[in-house]
């Protein structure tokens, strides 16, 4: 066993010598390709800021549409308990009309949001597409059209949630 460790030991310190010179001598040769590669330029660095700039307008719109999103969540749940509780109480067929015509409204402020998200996902598929081909200056272009899809969205998510609170006071009188 002492044997075992002894040459273990051996083998481990002649190839760490090894080691060391063949890396100081390649460090020693090769100073100029050191160099070229520090000066060589990314295809991606003229358009670093832009790509950052829209990214987080992308995000703070994305920040305040998921906010809308979730108020929109808190009303849905609202509405699945007054139908619930409408449901036992059985006073739902006296506001069944206005009920259905409300929920009709919401149902053509869905398909609008539903066209938009459509957009929204082909862009985001086409960015995906640029930065594989690293064709940044298009996709710099390509990021510029996203937000404004975004701020076009967010009125609708803001209508659906008045429908909704609409459709909620229809159950609540």
């Amino acid at each position: 066993m002492l044997k075992k460790n002894i040459l273990c030991v051996l083998v481990l310190s002649m190839l760490i010598p090894i080691g060391v010179s063949a890396q100081t001598l390649t460090t020693k040769t090769e100073p100029d390709a050191k160099a070229v590669t520090t000066q060589k330029k990314s295809p991606k660095a003229p358009y670093v800021s832009q790509i950052k700039l829209e990214r987080e307008t992308i995000k703070k719109n994305h920040d305040t549409n998921q906010v809308i999103k979730d108020d929109i969540k808190g009303e849905i749940a609202q509405v699945k308990t007054l139908i619930a509780q409408d449901k036992a109480n059985k006073t739902l067929k006296s506001k069944k009309e206005a009920i259905t015509a409300q929920r009709v409204v919401i149902k053509a402020d869905r398909d609008i949001l539903e066209g938009i998200n459509i957009n929204l996902k082909a862009n985001r598929n086409t960015n995906k597409t640029d930065i594989a081909n690293k064709d940044y200056a298009t996709l710099v272009n390509d990021l510029n059209k996203i937000a404004p899809l975004q701020t076009s969205k967010t009125p609708v998510l803001q209508k659906i949630s008045s429908d909704l609170d609409t459709l909620i006071s229809l159950f609540s009188n």
